[in-house]
């Protein structure tokens, strides 16, 4: 009786890792702010399943290229932080910039200590939360969030304070714009790549086939369906990448490193030719873009003024112009550094400066060179990865943003477990 007891602890416990990763991509999805909770929990399983299986700690932080260049990239933020406009705020980025760099590299490692059941289990589970991550956002853009609705009026507390992109009535939301799910499309297009890749290794023959085409369309319909243009562009960007990376794995990889090297090159130089070809003032772009061509031109202005160093992590928004702003004729968007650059490469270098920016292109670069030592048949999918986080890093969201921080970490995550999966067996 105690062994038939012991056993069946023992299979609950083998549930609670991939039900975390079937829950993760889903719930965050639905709820992005939550990324920081489920980073947290599937850490700790990670660890505690590492603990039981006699790992020791200090195992799970390798002292590798890629860890070396995080840590001096962070080390490097917590130094910046000191002439930040907001020192507190500062170093509270870059406190939670440590907290992720070690958890994300010492979860991954513990990934890699997974049996091979465990492995499987948590592979399915990450390919059917995203499945259902996906579903949810198809029904949200289809029928205007109802269910986000539903729940925002379900209480007081829920209810906005602000009503930008939302349409009150008595206290309750009548409507929202589907720029409110914007954030919800970021969580899926990030999740996309890492699940199809988990389902293509522990699946095999039609059902394989099945599973990719149905994640791949639901997710291409959805993404082209909001109104969230950056994974939009992820969108487009990873495919060719994923197809190219069958061909050529090698050379496509270390296209994307320099790729990301040449957006810290040139993201000056481009946003002041795109300002001078007068592309804010082109009617045949989105307002979106015509905005971000002006913000861009305006920040990248302020940048030739601390190029070394920069003016601070995360002090954009602290040292952005308040008051009536000038907006001359024609503008979409007033001359303006806003709360952040919509653009990665941008605001590292406004903030962080030349060496910032070198730091920071360093530590890609050669997580990005890392995906040749995965297996042959997980690289394209690792390529494609790359791809949508380039893609969305470009045009979206401030990079000190919580939520977008412990996204990257998750999306991290869920990529080293997709690569990690053991390939299912030929029928």
């Amino acid at each position: 009786m105690s062994v038939a007891l012991e056993g069946a602890r023992s299979d609950k416990r083998l549930l609670i890792l991939p039900g975390l990763f079937f829950l993760s991509p889903f719930l965050t999805a639905a709820v992005p702010r939550l990324t920081w909770l489920f980073l947290i929990l599937i850490a700790i399983a990670l660890f505690v399943r590492a603990w039981r299986q006699g790992i020791v700690w200090r195992e799970l932080i390798p002292l590798d290229a890629t860890s070396l260049a995080v840590i001096l990239f962070a080390a490097y933020v917590t130094v910046n932080a000191t002439w930040a406009a907001d020192r507190g705020g500062g170093f509270e980025k870059a406190a939670l910039l440590w907290a992720l760099a070690i958890v994300t590299i010492a979860a991954g490692s513990a990934i890699a200590a997974l049996d091979e059941r465990q492995l499987r289990l948590a592979a399915l589970g990450l390919g059917a939360g995203a499945a259902l991550g996906v579903a949810f956002l198809l029904i949200e853009l289809a029928t205007g969030a109802v269910i986000t609705r539903a729940v925002i009026n379900s209480s007081s507390l829920l209810r906005p304070e602000k009503a930008k992109h939302v349409f009150m009535s008595n206290g309750f939301v009548k409507k929202m714009s589907l720029s409110e799910l914007n954030q919800n499309v970021t969580i899926v297009m990030l999740s996309l790549w890492p699940a199809t890749a988990a389902l293509s290794l522990v699946t095999t023959g039609r059902r394989r086939i099945a599973f990719l085409v149905l994640l791949l369309l639901a997710t291409a319909i959805a993404v082209l369906a909001s109104q969230h243009q950056s994974s939009q562009v992820a969108l487009i960007l990873s495919l060719p990448a994923f197809g190219l990376a069958w061909l050529w794995r090698k050379g496509v990889i270390r296209a994307l490193a320099v790729l990301w090297c040449l957006a810290f090159a040139l993201v000056l130089p481009l946003d002041f030719a795109a300002f001078k070809g007068e592309l804010h003032m082109a009617r045949w772009l989105p307002d979106s873009a015509r905005a971000r061509v002006i913000l861009w031109e305006y920040t990248a202005e302020r940048v030739l003024e601390h190029p070394w160093l920069g003016i601070g992590v995360d002090s954009t928004h602290a040292l952005k112009k308040s008051g009536k702003l000038e907006r001359p004729p024609g503008y979409v968007f007033p001359l303006s550094s806003g709360e952040h650059a919509h653009n990665l490469f941008l605001q590292t270098w406004y903030e962080l400066g030349f060496f910032g920016a070198l730091l920071f292109a360093i530590a890609g670069a050669v997580a990005a060179l890392r995906m040749l030592r995965l297996p042959p048949e997980s690289q394209p999918f690792a390529a494609a990865s790359f791809a949508a986080f380039l893609g969305i890093g470009a045009f979206a969201w401030g990079i000190w943003q919580t939520w977008f921080m412990c996204a990257i970490a998750l999306f991290v995550l869920y990529l080293r477990l997709a690569t990690s999966a053991p390939k299912a067996a030929a029928p």
